[in-house]
């Protein structure tokens, strides 16, 4: 099983995180406090931002 990490950017202020592709809780943006992505058990759903990268 891949344990990817994603650096994404948020839709609302545009800064960057990095965010684990299977995150099982709500993931909010360090500055705006934005919703970035939910758990849906398995790979998170992206919600709230745009991947830039993918990290291994």
């Amino acid at each position: 099983m891949a344990k990817n990490f994603l650096k994404v950017t948020c839709k609302d202020c545009g800064s960057e995180a990095t965010i684990f592709s299977r995150a099982t809780s709500v993931i909010s943006c360090g500055v705006c406090g934005a919703t970035l992505s939910t758990p849906s058990g398995g790979k998170a759903d992206l919600v709230g931002c745009t991947v830039l990268e993918t990290l291994e």
